[in-house]
Parts: C-alpha cells; structure tokens; sequence
C-alpha cells in the first residue's frame, strides 16, 4: 500500500520531459550516435544506453535536454496564461511562473506573447540555480530567436524581454480585451483577435502530431507558418537536406531519419535498376542525422528554405539512372 501511494505521489509531481524514442537519434542508430541530451543536462539525471533513460528523482525538469535535442524526441510542456509575463521559479513574486524558462517552446514564446507581440521572461540568477544551471541563458536566447523568426513569417515583430530578478510581481494583466478596444473595434477587434498569432496553436491537438508520428513542437511550427499563408517564394525558418551528385542509392538516410522524411524506391534490376530517393519536407525536422550518417557524404542541410518547397507535397531529390547510368538531382514537387 505505502509503495503504491509513493508511486501515485512521484507520478503526480512528474516533471521530467516526455521522451519519444521512435524519434531518438540514439534509438535510430545514427552513425555516432548522440548525447547532447546527457551532456547538457546539469544534474547528471540523464544515462543512454539502447535508448535514453531520465531519472525520476534526479530530474528537476529544467527543459535543458529538450532545448538541446536535435530531433526533438524530447518535449516538456508548461501551464501559462497568454499576455502577462512569466517567471522562473526561483523568482519570488506574483508573476505566473514556470519551472525553468527552458521548459518552454517557441510555440510557448508565441502564446505568451499573444496580440500584444510582446513577452518579458523573467529569471534568476542561474550559474548556481538547483533546477535549471549555467546553460539557461544561451537556450532561453536561442528560444527567443527561433520564435521570433515564426512571428516574422505572420509580419510581427516580436519583441522579448529576458530579465535577471530576484523577485517579479505582474505588472500586466493576462490578454483581455480593453474597453477602448471595445469602444474601438467591438466585432472587428474580437475577429482580429481570432486570427491572431494564437489561432493555430489553440486549435492543435497533440494526437495530431502522435498520429502523423512527428514531433509535438514540430507540427506547432509547421501549423504556424501554414497559418501565415506566405507566399510560395518566401522563406521560411525549416531546415531541409540537400542531396547532391554521388549518391548510391543507400537505405542510411531513410533508416536513420526519425520521422520517415525520406523515401527509396528502388527498380528491380531485370527492369533496368536505379532507383528515386523522396523527400517528405513537412516531416524533415534538421536534425542532420542524414547528414552525419550518409556514407559518401553527400547530404547537406540548407537553412534556406521556401514556403513553395516546404509545402508542396513530396520532392524527388535524387534520382539514378538504371543500367549503370549517373545519377541526377531532381526538385520534383507534386501532392
């Protein structure tokens, strides 16, 4: 009786991230394999052997790991009320906190920021901090600047403060609309805020992701941008691999990939051989396992990247001829 109660109390206080190994690096096996995880963690709660392992009790939920992993098989949530600052824990106050600024996403970073395109993140001194540690800083910046980048495909300018106190009281109420927003906009001012940076995020649900079996934080960026609506030419913040001359038709970069990004499909020999490799752009995360593992090295990762490619359905990216024949880089696009 007493071990059961323990067990309902540590899952009831649970902190530690959600752990996807299908999406694992490790799990997949890419060549070199991966400890970003276990090497940013501050606490030593994190061991890798087939897969990762995150201890219960050394775990204080920092969110470091999950910032760091390259595939995002790793993902903490946070409870936080839009428009109104938010605080680490170790800053006394009345601000709405959460554990470690490091538990939230640039998905979080938007929300926060609502249709006021602006969030203060507030934090403590972290060098000698028991949660989160010497790495908060430089993550919290990164998170920052990858959600401004979404904010800036929907033609906001997102402006966050990151703050060092010891103590935060609310100085701005949660997002609620004003009387002379009101008096104002009255219906208008309700449907802008419908179809503000919010709407894609309110409506996602994480069986989405789990179903499509992509990262969670994945196919809220990806839900984003889509809701932006940009035009094909522009650029996006996505990350896709380019496949150059010299590829031979490998299955590495389709066993390793953790969301099935990439496709082969190889003709049989009595029919001329050769073979296409496919890229998937929606589910490609820029994890670079591809990358590292490709055993003639011809993949790279480019940063440059369309709304017109990342949206047009399934790219042919290589394809080798039968019979002996060179292979070719193709860009086909097609639903």
């Amino acid at each position: 009786m007493f071990n059961r109660l323990l067990n309902l109390i540590v899952k009831a206080t649970n902190i530690q991230p959600t752990y996807t190994p299908e999406h694992c690096l490790v799990v997949t096996k890419t060549v070199g394999g991966c400890s970003v995880c276990r090497d940013v963690c501050p606490h030593e709660a994190i061991t890798i052997g087939r897969q990762v392992e995150i201890d219960e009790i050394d775990c204080t939920g920092c969110g470091l790991c999950v910032q760091a992993c390259p595939s995002q098989a790793l993902f903490s949530s946070a409870s936080f009320q839009p428009g109104a600052p938010v605080k680490c824990s170790q800053v006394k106050g009345s601000a709405q906190s959460v554990q470690c600024l490091t538990r939230l996403q640039p998905t979080d970073v938007l929300r926060l920021a609502s249709r006021k395109d602006k969030v203060t993140l507030v934090r403590n001194e972290c060098a000698e901090c028991k949660i989160g540690g010497v790495g908060v800083p430089e993550a919290v910046a990164k998170l920052v600047e990858e959600a401004a980048a979404l904010a800036a495909v929907r033609g906001r300018t997102l402006s966050t403060e990151v703050v060092q106190e010891t103590r935060f009281d609310a100085t701005d109420n949660p997002d609620a609309m004003s009387r002379r927003e009101l008096l104002r906009g009255g219906v208008r001012s309700t449907q802008k805020f419908s179809a503000d940076l919010l709407a894609p995020l309110e409506a996602f649900s994480e069986t989405e992701a789990e179903q499509k079996g992509v990262p969670i934080e994945h196919e809220r960026q990806l839900l984003t941008i889509r809701a932006a609506d940009p035009e094909p030419e522009a650029q996006v913040p996505w990350t896709l691999p380019r496949v150059h001359d010299g590829c031979i038709m490998c299955p590495v970069c389709t066993n390793v990939c953790p969301t099935d990004a990439f496709e082969r499909e190889l003709t049989p020999v009595k029919e001329g051989g050769g073979g296409v490799l496919k890229l998937h752009p929606e589910r490609c995360n820029g994890c670079n396992a591809c990358v590292v593992s490709c055993p003639v090295k011809v993949i790279t990762l480019d940063e440059e990247v369309t709304w017109g490619e990342l949206s047009g359905g399934t790219q042919e990216v290589y394809h080798k001829a039968g019979g002996g024949g060179k292979g070719s880089v193709s860009r086909t696009l097609g639903k």
